[in-house]
């Protein structure tokens, strides 16, 4: 059974506080990362790759329904320059939400973390 959550606002994780890595993938030399950290007193999460190129693809994938179907948020192409992470999105407590991070390498190559 799928559970209704709040509102889907993604916000910039820059200043969240006790920021940490909950899953991790080491892929193509780069790490994919799925981390976690508190904004205004909330937890949040979003996806960080490290090491990333121009054209890699990064972005959160979320179920409500315990990983029968999955959804995407916060797309981001890599850019010159740009940010490797995603904007977060708030976590819930049920054990029927999961997230996980998920990138599209430039080579074609496709990976994501477990859920957290």
């Amino acid at each position: 059974m799928s559970v209704s959550t709040p509102q889907d606002q993604l916000v910039d994780p820059t200043g969240a506080t006790d920021r940490k890595n909950v899953q991790s993938a080491v892929v193509e030399e780069r790490t994919l990362e799925l981390r976690t950290g508190d904004i205004d007193g909330v937890q949040h999460i979003w996806t960080r790759l490290t090491n990333a190129k121009p054209n890699d693809v990064i972005w959160i994938e979320r179920t409500t329904d315990g990983g029968d179907t999955w959804r995407p948020f916060g797309k981001r192409t890599i850019t010159p320059g740009g940010r490797n992470y995603t904007d977060a999105m708030r976590t819930h407590p049920s054990d029927q939400v999961k997230m996980r991070a998920h990138t599209d390498l430039k080579n074609g190559g496709a990976y994501q973390t477990k859920p957290f």
